[in-house]
């Protein structure tokens, strides 16, 4: 460690409030930005489903749209995010927004009659969503100080302001199509472009220097274990959120309760914000790989009331204890990532990350579905999660440095200029 971050780090507070993150150079742009592109991500399934249902009649060819619209994001996030290690964030970012917006918007103009054609935007749409997620967490750690607190609030807003979006983005799109299916579509086009341009184009996603070609491994950052235990871990916990939706809906048909099958799935995304936003806010006692463990450990523990049959109001209320642990289990796992990812792969890491969560969402759902919608399936998958962490927790503990090191020559001169300034402030 450099006398000069030695003297950064003995300057900071121990808790960096989220109102001086944001005064650092472009965070503020760079987290709205991403915000603005991420609704997509909740508004797309829900556009598709809507104007397939009103075109077609019927909910299952809109199931399908948004299926092949979820897969294809999960395929391309670690595809686009290795291009972004290689060759900057700038070219997938804007030429992914441009792609997926133009497939969309096709989808809103020519609607969804032609079912060939529609699978095939939908597929497009998906994989080409710009890897903002992952483009953001790379960027992080190039634009704030180089003290760990700072990353640590960064990661905890970024996933924590996240979960506002899948709150918001499913109801603007029911109101938008409530008024036109094809205004759903066309407004999820619109602010996805909006939003990756915005990103893609600012100076801190321009000026970041990928690696070296002779540095570049063809399995990226899989070839690290500890990722790869990682990604197991989170790909089981990202199943109890997809049986969640199922459950949701079988629970809601046995109380006769309309509204449940859309409110839970809601709550639990306000849990994870208010969760995000705790863990951010404050410093707390042990290292990170604790963290991961007591957190994960927790997240079987929220599942366990939800088996007991409750009414709606309370299984609403308790549902917020699951989305505190899932999104803090995330935001954790993002900054033990970001330390034992191999020099240059960061955001294919990432990407891989939402990718397992998602492959995790959809098995949840599909084996939910074969239990008739019983919680038990949440519970377990929670339970896979936490023994996977709790039996390498000790091997990573070996292996994962303290805090995440950027390589010099990922920053340029202005770049690390105003990090430091911010840093010595």
């Amino acid at each position: 460690m450099s006398r000069d971050h030695s003297r950064n780090c003995s300057t900071q507070p121990s808790d960096v409030s989220y109102t001086s993150l944001l005064r650092a150079p472009y965070a503020a742009r760079l987290l709205f930005s991403t915000l603005v592109g991420r609704l997509p991500n909740a508004m797309a399934p829900v556009s598709l489903l809507l104007a397939a249902q009103a075109e077609h009649g019927s909910l299952g060819f809109g199931g399908a749209l948004s299926a092949v619209y979820l897969v294809a994001f999960a395929v391309g996030q670690p595809v686009l995010g290795r291009i972004a290690d290689r060759h900057g964030p700038t070219l997938p970012i804007v030429a992914g927004s441009i792609t997926a917006s133009s497939a969309l918007g096709a989808l809103a103009f020519a609607g969804t009659g032609n079912s060939s054609l529609s699978v095939l935007l939908a597929a497009v749409a998906g994989f080409s969503n710009p890897c903002l997620e992952s483009g953001l967490r790379t960027l992080w750690p190039r634009i704030l100080p180089n003290h760990p607190e700072y990353l640590r609030a960064a990661y905890a807003l970024d996933n924590g302001s996240q979960e506002a979006v899948y709150v918001a983005g499913p109801l603007v799109a029911a109101l938008l199509a409530t008024l036109a299916p094809a205004a759903a579509l066309a407004a999820t086009a619109a602010v996805g472009l909006v939003g990756g341009l915005s990103l893609g184009l600012s100076r801190p996603a321009r000026e970041l220097r990928p690696l070296a070609a002779a540095e570049r491994h063809w399995l990226g950052p899989l070839r690290s274990l500890e990722v790869l235990v990682l990604l197991g871990a989170l790909t089981c916990a990202g199943g109890a959120v997809g049986a969640l939706r199922v459950c949701a809906a079988a629970q809601g048909g046995a109380l006769d309760v309309a509204w449940f099958a859309g409110a839970l799935p809601a709550v639990m995304s306000f849990g994870g914000l208010v969760g995000g936003l705790v863990y951010g806010a404050r410093s707390w006692s042990g290292d990170r790989l604790t963290h991961l463990v007591v957190l994960a450990v927790g997240h079987v523990v929220a599942w366990v009331p939800m088996l007991w049959g409750l009414s709606a109001a309370p299984s609403a209320v308790l549902v917020i204890l699951p989305g505190v642990c899932f999104s803090t289990l995330v935001c954790v796992a993002c900054l033990v990532i970001n330390t034992v990812a191999p020099a240059g792969t960061a955001t294919e890491a990432f990407g891989w990350l939402i990718a397992a969560i998602n492959l995790g969402i959809a098995a949840g759902s599909a084996a939910a579905g074969w239990a008739d919608g019983h919680y038990a399936v949440a519970l377990g998958a929670a339970a896979a999660a936490a023994l996977v962490l709790l039996f390498a927790h000790g091997w990573l503990r070996g292996r994962a440095t303290a805090e995440p090191a950027v390589a010099p020559s990922a920053l340029s001169a202005t770049q690390a200029k105003k990090r430091d300034a911010v840093a010595t402030a």
